[in-house]
């Protein structure tokens, strides 16, 4: 039982590494709710093609994202109910935390 929990640790502490990224945090937000292009997806979150793939290809391969390609585009989505539910939960709390309700971020 001991090892089950330490495989899941292992994989909570490395995705929380993967989500301790603003951008990439800035991006599932937008994907987890519709389909988007790369042309889209640079434009909304303020970065170049160059970075935004480089941010796309580590969510891509730790299977948070899905690819679709139409012709020349890529669009990419999250399907995952589970990181949405995440994505929520840490928006509730930070806005509470904005409101001066709840969390302090800094010691």
């Amino acid at each position: 039982m001991r090892s089950t929990q330490r495989i899941v640790t292992d994989q909570a502490a490395a995705f929380l590494a993967l989500m301790a990224n603003s951008k990439r945090l800035e991006i599932l937000q937008l994907i987890v709710h519709e389909e988007l292009s790369v042309n889209t997806l640079a434009g909304l979150v303020g970065l170049s093609q160059s970075a935004l793939s480089q941010h796309l290809a580590k969510l891509r391969s730790s299977g948070l994202v899905e690819t679709r390609r139409d012709r020349q585009t890529i669009y990419y989505s999250c399907p995952s109910q589970a990181v949405a539910r995440l994505l929520c939960l840490l928006e509730d709390l930070f806005v509470e935390a904005a409101a001066g309700t709840a969390l302090a971020t800094s010691s």
